[in-house]
């Protein structure tokens, strides 16, 4: 863990003085199976987090509309139904649109490397520009680390998104909803934030930079 700490530390820039508080989009995606080469996405659901606070007015959810409704066991799992995806809004308009809500912020998932490359891959088929967040965080590496020691169900640690609910007493009604699993996901985001505060890692970039290692490591596997 302290070895962690100090080359977390050392990737963290110098102060240039006072800055505006950082903005995160916790984002979540539904999608029509595992396969990030093969499967569609089907919604995107997001939530931004500013001064430690949650801000549900400021979301975004759309449907994805899909030229060939997904069918099969996979609907029990995201319960996006085929019309609910016929009659989803064009990919290109949701995708800019979502883009547009990104700008400036820093993206956070659980297990967001799936949720990346799944938008990112839907980006470019659709011939659109990167979308202009400033990073990704990974909950599902910087928690673990953020807040070790953390006692789960039958005081294990935790480390499924469910497991990490419970520990917090979080309520996530919606699991498998998008923008549900976003909301759940940025309560989870704030005792990581105070934690990493608490370690003088107010700057994103450092999580991030540990979050991206991590992605690096798992694709060498």
């Amino acid at each position: 863990m302290m070895r962690w700490l100090d080359r977390i530390l050392r990737r963290r820039p110098a102060s240039a003085g006072a800055a505006s508080p950082p903005r995160y989009a916790v984002i979540d995606t539904e999608t029509s199976g595992l396969d990030v080469a093969r499967d569609r996405l089907l919604t995107i659901g997001a939530v931004g987090v500013r001064d430690g606070r949650v801000e549900t007015a400021d979301a975004f959810y759309a449907v994805l509309r899909q030229p060939a409704p997904t069918v099969g066991q996979d609907i029990l799992i995201h319960r996006v139904g085929t019309g609910e995806q016929a009659a989803g809004e064009d990919p290109a308009t949701v995708l800019a649109a979502f883009s547009r809500w990104c700008e400036g912020r820093w993206a956070v998932g659980f297990h967001a490397g799936f949720d990346r490359r799944m938008i990112e891959r839907t980006l470019r088929e659709h011939r659109l520009e990167p979308s202009p967040l400033r990073g990704w965080i990974d909950l599902a590496v910087v928690a673990p680390l953020l807040l070790a020691g953390r006692a789960g169900p039958g005081g294990k640690a935790p480390m499924s998104l469910d497991e990490w609910l419970d520990s917090f007493g979080i309520d996530d009604c919606e699991r498998h909803h998008a923008l549900g699993d976003a909301q759940a996901t940025a309560q989870l985001l704030l005792p990581v934030l105070h934690a990493a505060q608490a370690r003088g890692l107010a700057d994103p970039a450092a999580l991030s930079a540990e979050s991206e290692a991590a992605l690096k490591l798992r694709a060498m596997r």
